[in-house]
């Protein structure tokens, strides 16, 4: 039997018991109904904590047949890949249960750290990055290495400039397959690709963030004046 049309999903979930139900509140964030359907996507609903730029969104996806829950921090989004399901009640069941932990690991107030595979950089010695602006123009240091984002890939952020009210930003990975450092960019939210602040994996471990240092200490602000 194929899979019911993402319009009669939509249909449904007035009568889901699992969305009728979902608390109005958890932790610092507030329910806001779905957005309905938006291309391939069905938004049912959303948790959103504005101050910390934060929400997360629960989602039918037709490009898979997929449930799933989609991240938002600040300007990065990208989906929950350990929550993926077909199923709407096994979906509704996984959510029921991991709500508070998926939210709380999108606070600001909780503490990530890098995995094992950066020990060899030696981040909690590199204190560069304390001597950085708090705020550049519009531009906020929003994402610092003493609490950096699990990410897509393999990669987490631990340094990101944001200014949020045009949309653009510039913030550093480090990808633990890769063994590199390396900047992205959006400009009024759409995504760019630079080389300038590369750390390629054939640079020494320990070598690596003082070789990202003098990258930004050279390109950082014009990038940001750009």
């Amino acid at each position: 039997m194929g899979q019911p049309d993402i319009k009669e999903i939509e249909t449904g979930l007035k009568d889901w018991d699992f969305v009728r139900n979902l608390p109005a509140a958890i932790g610092d964030y507030t329910l806001v109904p779905g957005s309905g359907i938006n291309g391939q996507i069905l938004n049912i609903a959303a948790y959103v904590h504005e101050a910390s730029h934060c929400r997360l969104d629960l989602t039918y996806t037709k490009e898979t047949f997929d449930y799933v829950p989609v991240k938002t921090v600040g300007l990065h989004t990208f989906r929950d890949v350990r929550f993926f399901c077909r199923d709407r009640e096994h979906f509704a069941d996984m959510m029921r249960k991991s709500l508070p932990d998926i939210l709380a690991s999108m606070d600001k107030k909780t503490v990530h750290t890098l995995p094992y595979e950066a020990k060899a950089l030696h981040f909690e010695q590199w204190d560069y990055w304390r001597t950085l602006p708090a705020q550049v123009g519009d531009y906020e240091l929003y994402i610092t290495p003493d609490n950096p984002l699990p990410y897509i890939n393999g990669s987490f952020i631990f340094l990101d400039y944001t200014d949020f009210k045009h949309g653009n930003q510039i913030y550093f990975s480090y990808n633990i397959f890769r063994d590199e450092l390396f900047a992205e960019m959006r400009k009024n939210h759409l995504p760019l690709t630079t080389d300038a602040f590369d750390v390629l994996g054939n640079v020494p471990a320990e070598d690596k963030l003082q070789a990202l240092q003098v990258h930004i200490e050279e390109k950082l602000m014009a990038a940001l004046e750009d």
